[in-house]
């Protein structure tokens, strides 16, 4: 619905780094793969699929050495569809396609609150200082100033933090910290009248996911029910998403929206393929095994039903 609805490994990607020979040979490579009639989709999707972010930064530099146009320039010539949308957005620096994602949820008229939340609870802070030079060139304004001129009250207040990267979102759990912030949580929160949103907006958009997992499992163990339940006997409205959406561990917040898109009749594939963008092949891992506990399926086994072609079988790379 619109508006409503311990991860340590997340940096665990930059561990395990997928295997490259070198940023000039993929270039070469995915060149081949489009040029001249047809495409090498098996090529393209084996490069785009096992690639970190650092890496495509890397390949898509040399290959706007060699070629004049960016990776995804001639990837989204050379495709079309889902399929295309999803390639294209693999072959982007992560930094770029998350500045196109920011602009797409507040160009025209509205918002589209969904895709932002999307976006401000899965990018790391430092990811928004590139994203906001890219935004500034291409769009004339901050990442900020374009948040700024299309939220309002505490929603509006909650992203911009974000935004300016305010969350240490690999930063480890300190238990002290943790038990005290569960006990102001409930102080400023449902153990009084009215509700401290100053507090909130400044707790939720400053600490990292496996420091709220442990304030989550304190509180919970307090007041025999968790944060999730406490944001939304406090907030409402996008704000009331946006800080049960921080206070959610990603893994669980992903499988969640992942089977949003798939469930039921027809597929919501803009929110489908971001899924799988946003998130890395560790990530994605983790993710699907939240979806077999929760949903009792695979997760290959629903997008599989969902899609078809390509398309398929470039998320299917991506999970396996």
């Amino acid at each position: 619905p619109i508006c409503d609805s311990s991860d340590r490994s997340r940096n665990s990607s930059s561990l395990h780094l997928p295997i490259m020979a070198s940023a000039e040979s993929d270039a070469h490579a995915l060149h081949k793969a489009m040029k001249g009639l047809g495409t090498n989709d098996e090529q393209l999707v084996d490069i785009l699929t096992h690639r970190s972010r650092g890496q495509i930064i890397e390949i898509d530099r040399v290959y706007r050495s060699l070629h004049k146009h960016s990776l995804a320039h001639d990837v989204h010539g050379d495709t079309s569809g889902d399929y295309r949308d999803l390639v294209e957005g693999l072959a982007t620096p992560f930094h770029e396609y998350v500045a196109d994602l920011i602009h797409s949820a507040v160009k025209g008229l509205g918002t589209n609150e969904n895709l932002l939340i999307d976006v401000l609870v899965s990018v790391p802070g430092p990811v928004f200082e590139a994203a906001n030079a890219y935004y500034k060139e291409h769009h004339k304004k901050t990442i900020e100033e374009a948040v700024s001129g299309d939220t309002s009250g505490h929603f509006k207040q909650a992203c911009v933090r974000l935004v300016k990267g305010s969350r240490h979102f690999f930063a480890p759990m300190d238990p002290a910290g943790a038990a005290n912030d569960a006990q102001e949580i409930y102080k400023k929160g449902e153990g009084r009248l009215g509700t401290n949103d100053d507090f909130f907006v400044d707790l939720f958009t400053t600490r990292s996911p496996a420091h709220l997992y442990e304030v989550n499992r304190l509180y919970s163990d307090k007041h025999k029910h968790g944060l999730v339940h406490a944001i939304k006997s406090e907030t409402s409205g996008c704000y009331k998403d946006l800080l049960v959406a921080l206070a959610t561990p990603p893994a669980v917040y992903w499988a969640q929206r992942i089977h949003e898109a798939v469930k039921g009749l027809g597929t919501n594939d803009s929110l489908l393929k971001r899924a799988f963008i946003l998130n890395e092949k560790p990530q994605l891992r983790e993710i699907a095994a939240v979806y077999h506990a929760e949903y009792g399926k695979s997760l290959e086994h629903d997008v599989k039903g969902d899609t078809s072609g390509w398309y398929s079988k470039t998320l299917m790379s991506l999970l396996n």
